[in-house]
């Protein structure tokens, strides 16, 4: 396992030398995520997983409604935080299929910042 602390955009690894990427918590923040999404997938060998867990957009319209509305103020506040991207659509946008997707809110985490996605994707 390595740890690569760089711009999701940029990856420096090979084309199709890495069997896994992890990653959690991090397409809400990455300015270009369907380009950081297509950076993992690049990497990737075929049938290579990314295995995420990311927060985003609720699908109660009362609770997106709220997300909309803080979204801006929030991004400001907790360095570019997004709370209403839409992730599997965005994990789809960068050439993924989703093979298992499992959603929640979390438990004693308020309802506009708690709804949860992991799963695992496929290149």
């Amino acid at each position: 396992m390595e740890f690569i602390g760089l711009p999701g955009e940029q990856i420096p690894l090979d084309d199709k030398s890495v069997d896994t990427v992890l990653c959690t918590f991090s397409l809400c923040t990455i300015p270009d995520p369907v380009k950081a999404l297509e950076g993992m997938k690049r990497v990737l060998k075929p049938g290579g997983r990314l295995v995420f867990c990311e927060h985003g957009a609720a699908p109660d319209s009362d609770v997106a409604r709220w997300q909309d509305r803080i979204n801006p103020l929030w991004k400001v506040l907790f360095g570019g935080c997004n709370l209403n991207r839409k992730m599997p659509s965005l994990i789809e946008e960068g050439g993924f299929r989703i093979a298992d997707l499992q959603t929640m809110y979390l438990p004693s985490t308020p309802r506009f910042a708690g709804f949860n996605y992991w799963g695992v994707a496929q290149a």
